[in-house]
């Protein structure tokens, strides 16, 4: 969403995604602080992680705190959709104090108990900063989730869609966990893209554009004709275990040049 608005999106993950980071047109940092130098937006989506023993809590509780903070533009804003405790509540205070962040929005848990009126959950300490930072400090209870209706609609579709492949063909898409027995592996499915291509989308494609995504097609072209000329199962795993990678990469750049470029969507003149 952040790159649909024009902006440089930098991604702190493990070392093993880099190059898919990276062939999806995002840039890769190889820490959180990285990712935070001379930053307008900070935005985190880890979770909490693994018990910390030896602390206490959570690995990523105060995942975002002033050595963060610190190394951001001035002026910059933080987005904690995600848990809470991600965020250092002291120091985005201070932070706010200062004016280095100058906007913060936080959606976390907030539970009242019915019998006391006493509240409690990850949202309670933020709850005591309010006052001061009225204006700058967004907060929102962690209660639902909503999109825009085109895709709500085709999310729905596609929810029926699955439960009929179920009952029916045994066969289930978007895996998670583990495949029960007796059923097959229906692959990972996404809602239908909104928007259009149209004739001037294609004719605003520079050569260099051209001649980049003529060499990705032909690669996988090459890619997907052997398979296809293969016959031998064994010869068609060797195949797939020494080329599959390298094809999904490629595949993931030409996307990335496509949504860059708009021509994403149905096409119409």
């Amino acid at each position: 969403m952040a790159k649909a608005l024009g902006m440089k999106v930098v991604i702190f993950a493990r070392p093993h995604h880099k190059d898919w980071i990276i062939s999806e047109g995002f840039h890769y940092a190889a820490s959180v602080k990285e990712a935070a130098a001379d930053a307008d937006v900070i935005s985190p989506h880890v979770g909490l992680g693994p018990q910390d023993k030896e602390k206490g809590g959570f690995a990523n509780e105060g995942l975002i705190n002033e050595e963060i903070l610190s190394v951001m533009n001035p002026g910059a804003v933080v987005v904690n959709y995600d848990r809470g405790e991600l965020v250092c509540v002291q120091s985005l205070d201070r932070a706010l104090t200062s004016g280095h962040v100058s906007h913060a929005a936080i959606d976390a848990d907030l539970f009242k108990n019915a019998a006391t009126g006493e509240l409690s959950g990850p949202m309670v300490p933020y709850l005591e900063l309010h006052p001061k930072h009225k204006g700058k400090l967004e907060l929102l209870p962690h209660a639902a989730a909503d999109t825009e209706h085109v895709s709500r609609v085709e999310a729905a579709k596609q929810a029926v869609d699955q439960i009929y492949d179920v009952v029916q063909y045994r066969k289930v898409v978007n895996l998670k966990g583990d495949l029960p027995h007796g059923y097959h592996d229906g692959q990972s499915r996404t809602v239908n893209g909104v928007g259009s291509v149209t004739p001037s989308d294609i004719l605003a494609l520079s050569g260099d554009n051209l001649k980049e995504i003529r060499k990705l097609t032909g690669d996988l072209s090459i890619f997907w004709g052997a398979l296809e000329a293969t016959k031998d199962e064994d010869r068609r795993a060797e195949l797939i275990a020494r080329y599959a990678a390298k094809a999904t990469k490629t595949a993931n750049v030409l996307n990335s040049i496509f949504a860059n470029k708009g021509l994403h969507g149905p096409y119409y003149d």
